[in-house]
Order: C-alpha cells, then sequence, then structure tokens
C-alpha cells in the first residue's frame, strides 16, 4: 500500500454523468500530459515483470487504450463512515450499495451496449443497455422500468442510463481523470496483481485543501492501459471510502445474447417515456417523481452536488407508507406479498433515516437555515428550503457554496 499522503482531496460527485464505460477520455488525459496535473519525475520501483515507467507515461498508455469491450465480475466496497444500514440481507437494492461489499457482474460491447447485475444470495437487480433501449430489473419486487434514448415530444426524461450509476473500474476510472488539472499530483506507485492481471498504479493526490479524500489509486492494465481497480482513501487513513476492482475479466467482446433482455412472467413492467404502468395488459397511472435538477458546484477535488425540491418529511412519509403498504398486502395474501420481506427493508430503511436525520449541526447564512451532517468521508447540508448540498469536502466548503447560491 502506498503511504497515504496527509494533503485533503475530493472526488467528482457527478455520478449521473452519460456515457459508455470505455477505457478513458483521451483528450482529458492528454491535456494532463501536456502539463495540467503535477506529476512525479520519478519512476515506479517496478515489479521484476514490469518495465519501469514515469507518470507522463502511464497517462499516455491510459489514454492510448483501445479496450472498450470486456466482461467479469467486480467486487464494490463502499465505507462513507455513516451510521450502519439495515439489514437489507437477501435483497440485492441499490440503496445497499452506500455500504459494505457487494458483488456485480459487468458486461460492456462499446458506447451502445452494457450491462450491471448487483448480485445478492437471494436476489438481483439488473441494469440492461442495448442499442437505444433501456432496462432496470429488480427480482425482489419482479418490477421493470424501461425507455429509450429518443426522447418523447413534450418535456424531456431521464432515460434510465442516467439514473443508474457505471460501477465499473472503468466508469470510476474515467470521473476521475476527466477532472485532472493542476490541483492534483500525479505519480506512480508499486506494481500489483488484479484478477490474475499485471497491473501498475496510478496514483493520484489532491493539493486542494478542504477535501476529504486524501488519495485515489488507479490499477492500469500493463498489456492495454484498461483500469483494473480504482480505490479512493480519507484523509489519513489506510483503509478505502471506496474500492471497485476485478476479480475476475475478459477484455474481449461478450456475446450479443448477453444484452438481450424479455421482462420474466407475471413482470410488472413501467415505461419511463410515458406516465403508465403496465400489468396483465392493464394501465394504471404512474406517480409522478420531483426533479431534483441536480448541479456541480465548484470544480475537481472539491466538486460539491446541489440537489433542488427534496422534502425529507415526504420522503420519510413515502418509505413507511410503503412499508405499510407492503403489510398490508401480506396480510391479505395477494400476489404481490413477499411474506413481509418489503415491509421489514422499507420499515428499516425509513428508521434509518430517522436516526440520520435526527443529528446534525444547525447552521445559517445566505442560503437560510438548515443543518449539517459529517464523516470523515463525506458532508452534506440540508437547508430547509429543500435543497441539499453533499459533497466529499470539509462543511466549511460545503457552506461557502451555499452562501454564494444564496436562497431559494
Amino acid at each position: 500500500m502506498i503511504a497515504m499522503n496527509e494533503q485533503p482531496s475530493k472526488t467528482n460527485k457527478a455520478w449521473y454523468r452519460r456515457g459508455p464505460g470505455r477505457a478513458l477520455v483521451p483528450l482529458s488525459v492528454a491535456a494532463v500530459i501536456a502539463g495540467g496535473a503535477a506529476l512525479e519525475p520519478s519512476l515506479a520501483s517496478a515489479d521484476p515483470n514490469l518495465p519501469a515507467v514515469s507518470a507522463q507515461q502511464l497517462l499516455a498508455k491510459v489514454a492510448d487504450s483501445k479496450v472498450d469491450a470486456f466482461s467479469g465480475t467486480v467486487n464494490l466496497s463502499t465505507n462513507l463512515g455513516l451510521p450502519e444500514l439495515p439489514d437489507l440481507s437477501g435483497s440485492a437494492n441499490p440503496f445497499s450499495l452506500l455500504s459494505g461489499t457487494h458483488t456485480l457482474e459487468v458486461a460492456a460491447n462499446g458506447p451502445q451496449q452494457q450491462r450491471v447485475a448487483l448480485m445478492d444470495h437471494l436476489s438481483e437487480y439488473d441494469f440492461i443497455h442495448n442499442g437505444a433501449k433501456f432496462w432496470t430489473y429488480d427480482s425482489e419486487t419482479n418490477a421493470v422500468e424501461y425507455g429509450t434514448a429518443t426522447k418523447p415530444a413534450g418535456k424531456p426524461k431521464k432515460a434510465p442510463a442516467e439514473k443508474y450509476p457505471e460501477l465499473t473500474p472503468q466508469a470510476a476510472a474515467q470521473q476521475l481523470l476527466t477532472d485532472l488539472s493542476p490541483t492534483t499530483q500525479v505519480s506512480v506507485g508499486s506494481p500489483r496483481m488484479v484478477a490474475g492481471r499485471s497491473a501498475y498504479l496510478l496514483v493520484l493526490t489532491p493539493k486542494q485543501s478542504g477535501s476529504l479524500i486524501g488519495q485515489a489509486e488507479i490499477s492500469v492494465d500493463s498489456a492495454t492501459g484498461t483500469p483494473l481497480g480504482v480505490a479512493l482513501y480519507p484523509v489519513g487513513s489506510s483503509t478505502p471510502l471506496f474500492d471497485v476492482s476485478f476479480t475476475a475479466v475478459s477484455l474481449s467482446a461478450p456475446a450479443a445474447s448477453r444484452f438481450d433482455f424479455t421482462p420474466p412472467k407475471g413482470a410488472t413492467v413501467t415505461s419511463l417515456d410515458s406516465t403508465a404502468t403496465e400489468k396483465g395488459g392493464a394501465k394504471t397511472a404512474k406517480p409522478q417523481q420531483q426533479n431534483v435538477d441536480p448541479e456541480v458546484l465548484g470544480t475537481s477535488w472539491l466538486s460539491v452536488l446541489e440537489l433542488h425540491n427534496v422534502s425529507l418529511n415526504e420522503l420519510q412519509q413515502t418509505v413507511s407508507g410503503a412499508g405499510k403498504g407492503a403489510e398490508s398486502q401480506s396480510s391479505n395474501g395477494s400476489p404481490e406479498s413477499d411474506g413481509g420481506s418489503t415491509q421489514l427493508i422499507n420499515g428499516g430503511i425509513n428508521s434509518y433515516l430517522s436516526s440520520l436525520l435526527g443529528g446534525g449541526t444547525s447552521v445559517s447564512g445566505k442560503f437560510g437555515t438548515g443543518k449539517v451532517y459529517t464523516t470523515n468521508v463525506i458532508s452534506v447540508l440540508i437547508t430547509n428550503d429543500g435543497r441539499v448540498f453533499i459533497g466529499a469536502v470539509t462543511p466549511k466548503v460545503l457552506e461557502a457554496d451555499a452562501n454564494a447560491q444564496g436562497s431559494k
């Protein structure tokens, strides 16, 4: 493990960015090589099987990577320093990605075909993109959502690809390297083995004060230059807050059938291009979702995400209501009954939110009033006018951004 740099840092929070899980953005990396981020002149103390490379050479190798087709198993670990999440055992729910270790099966064939499956002991959650079509599938509720890349007339709607993060090492590395700038020190660490392949280690150290991330590491395949793993570390810690790495990988195109999807029999199918839900040929009105209008403030390691129109009371009531609905369905023995597991999950999440939102520090400023919640890796400011500011930055940075935005 590379020794931690005591300087603070921060990761980009623009999870909703579009783009395939390709290697990296060559033009962005090329700009870094040309003189953006600071580069360590020293060479890595390379493994006997790998030639020594400089940071500049390794960045160039990543930029030149042609790998955009792959498949494999990914291990994802997250530790945001939040209170312990409710027990979601047996449920492959995206909410569970906020904590713990998870297994994902991933596949991609260029920018038009991707598949990510979040696996659990008893369930699975899938995201599939094939050309102009998108699907999500939750085996726990037997629910399918689908949409198309072409937006219908009227108010634009977000495609499913924008609501599900690209949880691959390539996508994580892309987000890091896209925003490289003079605020980042780039160096090379000791080579390692990842998923049975030899890899160089690219180390990114923030130079900005006010960030909560001390270091980022990208494992780069020595043969192809594609990222095989990404880890982020809090300031002064050797335990990663985020670690996504292949445990098995094939850097060749998966079978075309991997990206086909047919809704299972009896599934509830919801169109994201309309306001209707279909089941057994019948259509019911789909609940309208409020647009949170995400906006990125700041740059590089001090980026902060601002969300709008967030009602925490409605969120808690919705989750609580969902739990009561599940209880009613279970007691009535309806076809949708899942033995009360949905009630257990939603009830646990509701208790978690109540516990989390019961703390915090009251603050005020040009943004109005609100509460700040912070851990060693993330800070959240929730204002009374329905906005949320979140970032891997200190509360001081968060409040300064909120003050610059003013009141709603």
